[in-house]
């Protein structure tokens, strides 16, 4: 039922992606496009794929990575923009006051890269394809030489098309996202430096955004490593990505 409804209502077959949202009567659809949308039901229908072994779900997934780090991202220069205009033209300038906006931040998402990154080589691992493992290996390579904080360590939130950071502050499944990442590229390509930042990563994580007395990891912190609220587990997000990183790496032991 939730298949034959995205397909009915939001996907735009002629654009290969869906749309982000309707009117609660499903009569009026919104013009914004976004790529997080399509990054997810990529990750749902890998999942759907898992459990049923139906090709179609397999299919679809395959389509939404090679049109969003393939097709669109080569359109931005070789990163996955966030936003996108009803024809699927990227959106320079959405939110671009709002660089820290939870879902709909401005600016490349180091985190997002990485998340695309750990898709295609969970693809891969279904159906093995080299052009899953190179443009997981761009996508990341990216995200570390923008994203990477040299001062103070960690990936940042963002960062602008001309390189400059958006937002440097530090969250929580940024990271997680990106050691999983990490981890699965050292599996497949045998690149020591894949196992380096997965350890980097790990340690600036392990130090900076875990809670030792109480468990969990903080949302966010500064820049320079400092705490900013005791918050954990924000709602829409739970653990789902620290747990899903977790899962990525034990699977690949």
């Amino acid at each position: 039922a939730v298949h034959q409804l995205l397909e009915s209502s939001f996907y735009e077959a002629e654009h290969r992606a869906y749309a982000d949202e309707r009117s609660a009567d499903l009569q009026t659809l919104d013009p914004y496009r976004g790529q997080n949308a399509n990054m997810h039901l990529c990750e749902a229908y890998i999942a759907a794929y898992r459990a049923t072994k139906d090709a179609s779900y397999f299919e679809r997934a395959d389509s939404l990575a090679r049109r969003f780090a393939g097709e669109l991202a080569e359109v931005a220069g070789g990163l996955i923009w966030e936003h996108y205009d009803a024809n699927w033209n990227p959106d320079w300038q959405y939110n671009i006051d709002k660089p820290d906006d939870l879902f709909k931040p401005w600016g490349f998402q180091p985190g997002h890269q990485n998340e695309w990154a750990k898709l295609l080589l969970q693809l891969h691992a279904l159906k093995p394809d080299s052009w899953y493992v190179e443009r997981a290996k761009a996508l990341f390579d990216g995200a570390i030489e923008k994203g990477w904080d040299q001062e103070f360590g960690g990936l940042v939130y963002g960062f602008a098309p001309t390189g400059e950071f958006a937002d440097a502050n530090k969250y929580f499944w940024v990271h997680a996202e990106s050691l999983a990442a990490a981890y699965r590229l050292f599996k497949v390509t045998g690149e020591s430096r894949y196992l380096d930042w997965y350890r980097r990563i790990w340690d600036y994580s392990w130090k900076n955004l875990v809670d030792h007395q109480y468990g969990a990891w903080y949302r966010v912190v500064g820049r320079d490593g400092s705490k900013l609220s005791d918050e954990k587990s924000p709602m829409g997000k739970v653990d789902y990505h620290t747990l899903g990183a977790c899962w990525d790496v034990m699977d690949n032991l």
